[in-house]
Parts: C-alpha cells; structure tokens; sequence
C-alpha cells in the first residue's frame, strides 16, 4: 500500500482539493472522518493527508533546528524554495521519507486485526511490513476484526505527552466502525480535548455502524464511488493486467478498486456464478435444497466473513443491475453485461420497489453476517426472503417489526 501524496490520490479531486486546502490555510479541526464505499481510497487518502500534515513544509510546522553560523569563506545558503506555501506533501524532507514508511514517530495509525491477543504485536508488524513491501496491498478481514483494546490504550496514553518531532500528532484510525462501545466513549473525550497538537482522522465504510456522538464531532469528508473506466485503467497500466480481464475486474468491483484488487488472484466469473447460484433453490421453493446449498458454499461454517461478504456484494450488484435495466440503462453500465439478456428478462418482471426490498434484505444479512449470527441461518433467511419467502410470518410469537414488510 503505497502512502501517496494528496495530489496522486485516485478519482477523489473533490476531496483531494478540500483536503489540500486544510493544509495550505494551516488551520486544522479537531478530528476529519473520511467516509464512503470501501475500496475507493479513504484509507489511502488518510495517510496522505497524514503525511501532508507532518511534512516540514506544512504551514505551522516545528522549525528546523538552526544551522551552525557560516564561516567567512562558506557560500551563503539557498532561501528561495522553503518560502513557497504548501498544500502538499514535498515528498522529498526526512518527514515524508518517515510518513512513507509507517515510521515517523508522531504518526499513530490503528487498523483492525484478527487473532491472538497475545500475538497483537507481532500481528500488527507483519500487517506494516506488507503494506510498506506491496504498494498494492488491500485490507481485507477474513475472520472476525477489531480495533484492539490495548492498543487504543496505549494511544490515549501517549497523547498526554507532547509530539517527539512535529508541531502535532496525527492519530489515523482506519475502519473505525470496528471498535467497542468502551472504545468509543474514551475515543469520544480525546476527541473532544485533543489539544492543538493532535489532529484525528477516522475512516469507515459504515457511517451509520459510528456512535452520533463521535459522528457530530468530525469534519466529514465524503468519498465517491470510482468510475469504472478509471478503475480499468488503473489495473492494465499499473498492475499490468490484459484489458479484458481488467475490464471485467472494474465491471465486478462496482467503484472499489480495492474489491477489484483483492479478486484478481482468483476466478471472479467462478465467485459470482457460485454467489448468484444459491438463490435458484430459492426461487423454486426448495429450503431443503437451499439449506444444503448454504452450508455448501459456507464450508459448514468454516467460510471467513470476506467471502460471505463477497457473496452478498454480487446479489446487490445484480440487483442495481436489474434496476438499471428496468429503467433503460445501456449495456456499457451492467456489471454483469455477460448475462445482459437474463438481467433484461428479470428487469421486466421486477419492479423498483420490489428491488429496493430485497437490497434491504440483503443489508440486513451483511449485519447479521457482521453480528455473528451463525453464517448457514444468515444465508438461508437472507437468500429465501430475497427470493419473496415471508419467513415466520403468522407464527406465534410474532415478530414486532414484520421484518418481511419492507
């Protein structure tokens, strides 16, 4: 994952010219929450502002220590380039060098991890040591992942203290929706009285997973979904790949480059015909046959949360397709532009509000997946009341909501 600079964030100008506009007035917020669809570059637009900040170019930035006094046969030193404002990292100081690789000392960057407690240390070095060795390197949360406790501690801890070499902290907290209620009430105060040395900057894909509390004390900074054509491009000239297959990579990413990335290792024409399969028990009114095909494509519970995921993701990408479709929509714009005449024969059968009830249907599996809920029951109930299935309904006890009446 390479730290980059503001200037060379990917199909984010809105907030990259926002963004370097809070650098170059040198005025900070307390805290900035970068938030939008996962993959489309807040994770990377939050260190690159972090960097921006710590540079030694900033505006406000701690002065360099004072050179010893000429001799009276020294050239005088240049003067010209350090006057020039800056709403950037140079790229080129020992600050940026430091922020590039994950090293400077007043930069604190807390992610989610899975695993051991008492392998949270060398968990969190390996994670550094491949985003530092891959510039293309994707979060991406298999099993179960938080934001540590301990770690968050040892953080708050150390903010009382003033910053070893800039003028102020950055603290960059990414996926900050994955923390606990605890976490948040102690991340709540700091944010509050940070002081003016420490600037936090929060991303998450889940603005509604963050307490209103923490929400109404941030600048917010929204990012958009990534245009296809700029994610195509991205894939044949950087990564290198043919333009077929990057095509059908951007196609499958729906604005996420980071989707598009953590799936060119794999069969992605396998991922989704395998996803878009399990609703055809379903829809003929088979639950013994769409049970064992959940705990099939589940491996009997053993599938980690990224696939579930996944799977989910390819339902709602076909259902924007259909509504798409429905209303008109050229063949450039599907998704799945390879099942163009199934998509069509569906479109004219669904109606709008049909689709926007199962999207919902399907938001609420991701939250039942991202909730433990046992992963085979999620997808049976997600996939049998998408397929229109009124589960429990006119059963005793009922349930308070009617859930099925979206």
């Amino acid at each position: 994952m390479a730290i980059v600079t503001l200037s060379e964030l990917l199909g984010q100008s809105q907030a990259s010219g926002f963004l370097r506009g809070v650098v170059a007035g040198g005025r900070y917020a307390n805290a900035y929450l970068f938030h939008g669809p996962a993959g489309v570059g807040k994770g990377t637009a939050a260190l690159a502002f972090a960097r921006a900040l710590l540079c030694d170019r900033a505006p406000g930035a701690a002065p360099p220590a004072a050179p010893a006094a000429p001799g009276l046969f020294d050239a005088p030193a240049p003067t010209a380039a350090a006057a020039t404002p800056a709403d950037d990292a140079c790229g080129r100081c020992a600050a940026c060098a430091k922020s590039a690789a994950l090293q400077h000392p007043d930069l604190k960057f807390l992610f989610p991890v899975s695993g051991e407690e008492r392998e949270l240390d060398a968990t969190v070095a390996e994670t550094q040591a491949a985003m530092r060795g891959d510039p293309l390197f994707v979060f991406t949360y298999e099993k179960a992942a938080s934001i540590r406790l301990s770690l968050t501690r040892d953080l708050l801890r150390e903010l009382a203290y003033r910053p070893f070499e800039a003028s102020r902290r950055v603290v960059v907290v990414r996926d900050a929706d994955r923390m606990r209620e605890d976490q948040y009430s102690a991340l709540l105060k700091a944010i509050e009285e940070p002081g003016a040395s420490t600037v936090w900057v929060l991303t998450t894909a889940r603005l509604s997973r963050l307490p209103a509390t923490i929400r109404s004390r941030c600048q917010r900074v929204r990012f958009a979904p990534l245009p296809e054509k700029l994610v195509k491009e991205f894939l044949e000239q950087r990564v290198g790949l043919a333009a077929r297959e990057a095509g059908l990579l951007a196609a499958l990413g729906g604005g996420s480059l980071a989707r598009a990335l953590a799936m060119r290792d794999t069969e992605p024409l396998r991922l989704r015909d395998d996803a878009l399969a399990l609703l055809e028990p379903a829809l003929r009114g088979d639950p013994a046959a769409l049970w064992k095909a959940t705990q099939s494509f589940t491996r009997f519970g053993r599938s980690g949360r990224e696939t579930l995921r996944r799977m989910v993701e390819f339902h709602a990408l076909w259902l924007r397709d259909l509504l798409r479709a429905r209303y008109g929509a050229p063949r450039e714009t599907l998704v799945h532009r390879d099942r163009e005449a199934e998509i069509r024969r569906q479109a004219a059968a669904t109606d709008a509000t049909e689709i926007r009830r199962r999207l919902m249907v399907l938001e609420e599996t991701l939250r039942a997946i991202e909730g433990n809920v046992t992963p085979e029951l999620a997808l049976f109930s997600g996939l049998s009341r998408v397929a229109g299935q009124r589960l429990g309904e006119g059963e005793w006890p009922r349930h308070a909501t009617a859930r099925w009446d979206y």
